[in-house]
């Protein structure tokens, strides 16, 4: 009988550990949460207060005007009906300007392998920049 892998309790340490292993650059935001930080997106890894979660949350700097929620709403129920993650969601803060927020999410309660964490990680960084990719395209496709 083959052994079980190792099941381990994920933490910042080993995000940053994958992170280095997958060969993408990282950095601490002020408020000490891990990040991947480009000029159109961030992505930080966090863990829930519970420590039960682990979501990789994304968020995508081109900011939307409200005349725009339509046609935004209209692409990211079709990216959401499509796609496993991130699920991406408009955000209006008080300000009347759109921000996109995606988020994938894992339970980690009981632990998970390291292989399945690593996977993890980098189908959930590449897909946001997919997703970042597949809008550009869906709206220069919508305004043709």
């Amino acid at each position: 009988m083959t052994p079980s892998p190792a099941v381990v309790q994920p933490d910042q340490e080993l995000i940053v550990e994958i992170l280095d292993e997958l060969s993408l650059d990282h950095t601490f935001d002020t408020e000490g949460d891990l990040a991947i930080s480009t000029a159109e997106l961030t992505i930080f890894f966090l863990f829930g207060s519970e420590g039960d979660l682990f979501t990789v949350r994304t968020f995508y700097d081109r900011n939307y005007s409200v005349d725009d929620k339509p046609t935004l709403l209209t692409a990211l129920n079709e990216w959401n009906a499509d796609t496993m993650w991130p699920k991406v969601y408009a955000f209006t803060p008080d300000n009347g300007v759109i921000r996109l927020i995606g988020d994938a999410q894992l339970y980690i309660g009981a632990g998970v392998t390291r292989e399945h964490l690593t996977t993890i990680i980098a189908h959930w960084v590449r897909f946001s920049i997919k997703f970042h990719r597949w809008l550009a395209d869906r709206l220069a496709f919508e305004s043709d």
